[in-house]
């Protein structure tokens, strides 16, 4: 609509370029921060989740527990198990 605007009103048909700077109010742009670093966060919580159900698994499986079983105490299927436990 803004190229239509600029040939009607100089009458000039050729190529119009517009160009757009488009600034957040400060308070939008605080909670798009806040935004990211709690992404940030959640991404490291759950790396770090990921973490501690593998070490429970390993520590089951070296206690002499069947994969299967490693996998139905920690709510997986067998062959997580195995993932987890390798």
């Amino acid at each position: 609509m803004a190229k239509d605007l600029i040939v009607v009103m100089t009458g000039d048909s050729g190529e119009v370029v517009v160009e757009y700077d488009i600034r957040l109010p400060a308070g939008v742009q605080d909670h798009l921060r806040r935004s990211e670093e709690l992404r940030a966060a959640s991404a490291q919580a759950q790396a770090a989740a990921a973490a501690e159900v593998r070490s429970a698994a390993r520590q089951l499986h070296e206690q002499g527990i069947a994969l299967r079983d490693v996998g139905q105490l920690l709510g997986v299927s067998h062959q997580r198990a195995h993932q987890l436990v390798s």
